[in-house]
């Protein structure tokens, strides 16, 4: 993709927003690479109810986002569909309270009940940057199982979601979740990676590959590679295969030339020319009227057009010179 896609100037309008103290939000992303859907992703406004970012949001250059971080929140795994919105004001309050973060630390939030939220300010309209323990190395997007996921995996309604959330992220930002340990980057500081380290990792990795931490827990960490990264390159793959290829437009073919008229001498006009005699049947030459089987049909019926009509128009100049004579 070049540098002057539609995603990147509207990504680089976006950041433009950001750093003028603008709220994120203003703009879509553009459609990415596979085309892989949005899942359904319930916006900020459906828990935030005025909780806004205690100070100003950064976002990751056009084309920096590298690769995607899971995480847990470590909270009760006793919620309810009714508490999730609570439970994410919870999540905001100790993050800018205790953590002194001007939002929630993660882009994304998935539920027990395969719920996807929107998580910081912005992230459904572009790369904003998170946060985490440990510190922010960037170039990445983070996304939060709700729950204590240190000895219970989560819900099989969260691992879909989370799957297809990883999908849509990497087809958004052009992540090759094929590319296994080969992502590069420059740490920005945290407490495993200092900053000025340059880091190799996958495209999909555990927070615990990033901070010195425990998060995502010891029962969701193996699943991470095992099965959240290879279920989320099954369903872009499978969005990829299944893109219509544009067909070409086809090169008309040339019109046939016209038929003779009955005032031009043809070929097919000539005396050598075969009548159909037999009423079964028969191949019928493109420009010809076949006989009518069993109709009594005229002479001319069983012509050829082309002879039909010669046929006809020689007889009427015949018989106009045998009256000229008689008359005469």
């Amino acid at each position: 993709m070049t540098p002057v896609s539609r995603r990147h100037l509207l990504a680089a309008g976006l950041g433009a927003g950001v750093a003028l103290g603008l709220a994120p939000g203003v703009a879509s992303a553009a459609p990415g690479r596979a085309g892989v859907r949005q899942p359904e992703i319930r916006p900020r406004s459906e828990w935030a109810e005025g909780s806004n970012p205690t100070g100003p949001l950064q976002e990751e250059a056009p084309g920096d986002v590298r690769f995607l971080v899971i995480h847990h929140s470590e909270s009760p795994n006793s919620e309810t569909p009714a508490s999730i919105p609570g439970r994410l004001r919870g999540f905001y309050s100790f993050h800018t309270g205790t953590k002194k973060w001007p939002d929630v630390a993660y882009n994304f939030f998935v539920d027990p009940f395969g719920r996807i939220w929107e998580g910081r300010r912005g992230s459904l309209a572009g790369p904003v940057r998170g946060d985490a323990t440990g510190g922010s190395q960037g170039y990445a997007q983070l996304a939060c199982f709700i729950g204590d996921h240190t000895r219970t995996p989560p819900t099989e309604e969260a691992m879909q979601a989370m799957s297809e959330l990883v999908a849509w992220l990497a087809d958004r930002y052009a992540i090759d979740l094929a590319a296994g340990p080969t992502i590069r980057f420059t740490s920005r500081g945290s407490n495993r990676w200092p900053e000025g380290t340059e880091v190799t990792t996958d495209p999909v990795v555990g927070h615990r590959d990033m901070s010195m931490t425990s998060c995502p827990g010891d029962a969701l960490y193996p699943l991470v590679r095992s099965r959240i990264l290879p279920e989320a390159l099954t369903l872009l793959r499978g969005v990829e295969q299944t893109t219509p290829t544009p067909t070409p437009t086809p090169t008309p073919s040339p019109e046939p030339p016209a038929g003779p008229r009955a005032d031009e001498p043809t070929a097919s006009a000539s005396p050598k020319a075969r009548i159909p005699t037999s009423a079964g049947p028969t191949a019928t030459a493109p420009g010809t009227t076949p006989p009518a089987p069993e109709s009594g049909g005229t002479f001319e019926q069983a012509l050829p057009i082309g002879v039909g009509a010669a046929v006809v128009a020689g007889g009427a100049a015949v018989a106009a010179v045998v009256a000229k004579r008689r008359r005469s």
